[in-house]
């Protein structure tokens, strides 16, 4: 019988095909995560020294995760959807317009919806008023900023199915509230909108060098301080050569790079120690030709932001830490505070109080208890000794209510943040033996009974 030898070579490299990402992993080793991909780790027979039921489950996930040529593949695929349905692959990733591409948590800003509450507007508002009080009582200058999200400043590259609210945001209402509270903090929105120039990159989420220069001189205005200026488009040279994080993500084995903005001087700053990344939980600089300290908290857009603040101070600490913690302040010996937090992450501030000691009111108590009020609390010893105190009210305080704790005859404010509707947390200097909750509820304040 004569041999059919198309059909051979057709069927052998349809197994071939169907093979190679169990072969190719055994033989080139399994895929890389790509951009900020958090891969499945091998799976293991055992789990806290018992057989893992787990095991094949975990298997499959690895493998899923792990085959052979999966970024080029993905990427084909992730290409496919693009030129055909003009849609992305990736659920994290939104196919803008001209090539642009965005971080889908933003939506929510952009469209307006699941925004914070008026209650949750006013904590995050009060949170950060606590941290300026206690940071002006060290004699510690302080400043707030907000990052806008990308699809704030460049709206007209969003995909035209994607509407923008017309209603204010958590930005601007939060900023509005920090007016109220007496926050100082710098409109890094406006100063972004006043240019001209695209400041953030095309196929990444974040800013540029350039965009960063831009914040940092935004910053130092509004510290007053005597530090050189460095947004100036002379300065830099634009190199194509940067690969966008949320290109990344979409098209992990794509070639295409972004434009960045690389400094014409050199860097006149030091590491105190040497850094894995910018994304270091910690990160420390000396600039002898500076003065003044700086305790910086951050996030991923600090990882170029540091390096310009870095050239406007003596030392300088850079901190992901979150909640934040502002016993930093006694161990970097920081004479001014910054905290930069970009547009998406505000939600952040409502859900982690800061670790600082509650303060001290003087407030006249109610003459009687409201055995209404329901509230849920923990103690936990905290590694400096203090006591932490955490809970959540069962029925809503008003929207400026401050939350205070009366400890032991002693007023302290709590922070308006944490887990639940209606959260507090308060640093304590020892667990009391008998406290109550008040709050202020239609206009009058209410005390709860006693609690121990």
């Amino acid at each position: 019988m004569k041999k059919n030898y198309g059909l051979i070579l057709f069927l052998g490299v349809f197994l071939l095909m169907c093979l190679w990402p169990l072969v190719g992993m055994a033989v080139m080793g399994p895929s890389e995560a790509a951009a900020n991909e958090a891969l499945a780790a091998p799976p293991s027979l055992t789990k806290g020294g018992a057989f893992n039921a787990d095991f094949l489950n975990d298997t499959s996930d690895y493998f899923a995760d792990h085959f052979a040529s999966r970024r080029e593949l993905v990427t084909i695929n992730a290409k496919l959807e693009a030129a055909i349905f003009g849609e992305s692959a990736e659920e994290k990733v939104i196919l803008g317009k001209d090539g642009w591409l965005f971080y889908k948590s933003t939506l929510d800003d952009y469209q307006g919806q699941n925004l914070l509450s008026d209650r949750e507007v006013g904590a995050a508002a009060r949170c950060l008023a606590l941290m300026q009080e206690y940071a002006q009582e060290q004699n510690v200058a302080f400043l707030f900023t907000i990052v806008p999200n990308k699809n704030t400043l460049y709206p007209e590259y969003m995909p035209a199915r994607c509407v923008p609210s017309e209603l204010p945001g958590n930005a601007e209402r939060l900023r509005e509230a920090l007016r109220q509270e007496g926050v100082r903090f710098v409109d890094l929105e406006s100063a972004f909108c006043a240019e001209d120039r695209v400041l953030y990159q095309r196929l990444d989420s974040h800013w540029s060098n350039l965009g960063a220069a831009l914040a940092h001189d935004a910053i130092m205005d509004a510290l007053a301080k005597d530090a050189e200026r460095f947004y100036s488009p002379d300065r830099f040279t634009a190199v194509q050569d940067h690969e966008g994080d949320l290109y990344a993500m979409l098209y992990p084995a794509g070639a295409e790079k972004d434009v960045q903005y690389y400094p014409d001087w050199s860097r006149r700053f030091t590491y105190d120690r040497p850094i894995r990344s910018a994304e270091d939980q910690k990160i420390s600089t000396s600039c002898p030709d500076q003065s003044g300290s700086l305790l910086m908290f951050r996030d991923s857009f600090g990882n170029t932001l540091h390096t310009f603040m870095a050239e406007s101070f003596g030392a300088a600490c850079f901190s992901r830490a979150m909640p934040y913690d502002l016993s930093l302040l006694d161990d970097t010996g920081a004479d001014t505070l910054v905290i930069e937090i970009v547009e998406r992450n505000i939600t952040w501030l409502t859900q982690h109080a800061p670790i600082l000691p509650a303060p001290v009111r003087q407030l006249d108590l109610p003459e009687a208890c409201d055995s209404s009020v329901q509230f849920t609390y923990a103690f936990t010893q905290t590694a400096d000794g203090a006591v932490r105190c955490s809970g959540n009210l069962r029925c809503a305080p008003d929207a400026g209510s401050p939350i205070w704790l009366v400890c032991d005859g002693v007023i302290y404010e709590a922070s308006p943040a944490g887990s639940g509707e209606f959260p507090f947390t308060a640093y304590l200097p020892a667990q009391p033996a008998s406290f109550r909750i008040m709050f202020s509820q239609n206009g009058a304040l209410v005390i709860s009974k006693a609690h121990g």
